[in-house]
């Protein structure tokens, strides 16, 4: 991938911004000049031109000096999440500074939209400079030279802009399709169908806000949303998702936590079940992210999975005997901290892996435990802060 190193590549949207603001300037002075000067005729040309090259640029503008305020001295401006400043929250300033504040559901639901949303809004913009440029060609064949200065910069200007549409969805690619701390290689490995993406430990909703376990989702607790995506990046670690006590067949949401290799291998050849365990063998989950803490025997890497039940034997006792026509066996944890356990690996249908970039070495039981061939845990780091404020919630 091309700008690949995360740091470079939001060094230059920074300075090919500033270029494109610098231009934006130049055109307003000369298009200005030419209307104070020009026959009313010409004028017919020339104030659309202005206007629509207006749109396009100082909205641009606007967020991006939004932008560099809230990065720079955002601290000082919103000390948390639920501070505002002339009834404007820090989420809300964020979107503005983003040009991501046209939000709707299919975001939360799925926020590699986003970014998307970014991008075809630049597009946008640059179809009205382009249609500006037009009318500047017009207007230069038909009443020049009014229109031909501005047509030989916006001409010119064309070239930077191009490039930041470019880097812009560069953005977008290397975070939700191009991201493998498992490989530093160029060829992309072959994954199992089921796995989704890694993410970044830092994208989570916990990460995400000042506040601890507070939930980005605006429906909070009442929402009934099972997407992963939505679950890892809206909803605190301790929200558990219980299955129904009655139905069977039903499709959960399940969290499992081990090592950086074991979760790289199952991102490739997909889940396989522990012989022993005190529900039998099989694949073990717990119904919330916090929970897999204390359940976990590997450490590093968090596993959000959508998993179909099928049939379901609940039990409040460890090492029951469990019929042999289960699917799942679900412990009932007396302080609701349930476990289960899926007997067959065709059950877990699709999953996203969170990796965590800086694990605590200390906490792993052996000095190499989770690290890959080369001896790192992460082959191929992902700089979040490049992505700051991007998934600001509605």
């Amino acid at each position: 991938m091309w700008l690949k190193d995360d740091l470079e590549r939001f060094q230059y949207l920074l300075s090919l911004h500033l270029i494109n603001t610098i231009a934006f300037l130049v055109r307003f002075i000369i298009i200005c000049a030419d209307i104070s000067s020009a026959s009313s005729d010409a004028k017919g040309y020339l104030v659309p031109i202005l206007l629509l090259d207006l749109g396009a640029s100082v909205i641009l503008l606007f967020s991006n000096i939004v932008y560099v305020l809230l990065r720079y001295i955002g601290p000082v401006i919103f000390e948390t999440d639920r501070n505002k400043m002339l009834c404007c929250s820090q989420s809300f300033a964020w979107r503005l500074a983003t040009i991501t504040c046209v939000r709707c559901d299919c975001h939360l639901e799925h926020p590699q939209a986003i970014l998307l949303t970014r991008f075809f809004t630049l597009v946008f913009f640059e179809l009205l400079k382009f249609i500006a440029f037009v009318l500047a060609c017009a207007c230069a064949n038909k009443y020049g030279p009014y229109g031909l200065g501005y047509c030989i910069v916006a001409a010119f200007s064309f070239v930077p802009s191009i490039f930041t549409v470019v880097v812009e969805y560069l953005h977008h690619h290397r975070l939700w399709l191009d991201y493998r701390p498992d490989s530093s290689e160029k060829k992309k490995p072959t994954y199992c169908s089921g796995h989704r993406c890694f993410l970044p430990m830092a994208m989570l909703n916990d990460q995400q806000t000042s506040h601890w376990q507070q939930t980005q989702c605006p429906k909070r607790d009442e929402c009934q949303s099972r997407n992963l995506y939505h679950v890892l990046m809206y909803h605190s670690g301790n929200q558990r998702y219980p299955p129904a006590k009655t139905a069977d067949g039903q499709t959960v949401v399940g969290f499992h936590q081990t090592d950086h290799k074991a979760a790289y291998s199952i991102a490739k050849t997909g889940f396989r079940g522990s012989k022993t365990g005190m529900l039998g063998p099989g694949v073990y989950f717990a119904t919330s992210l916090d929970h897999t803490e204390f359940k976990a025997q590997q450490y590093g890497t968090y596993i959000c999975a959508k998993i179909d039940l099928g049939r379901t034997f609940r039990t409040k006792t460890r090492n029951p005997t469990v019929p042999t026509n289960y699917d799942t066996v679900y412990f009932e944890h007396d302080r609701g901290a349930d476990e289960f356990c899926v007997r067959k690996e065709q059950q877990i249908q699709s999953w996203i892996i969170v990796v965590d970039q800086d694990p605590n070495e200390r906490v792993l039981k052996k000095g190499n435990a989770g690290r890959l061939d080369s001896g790192k845990f992460i082959e191929d780091r992902l700089n979040e802060n490049v992505y700051k404020g991007c998934f600001a919630s509605l």
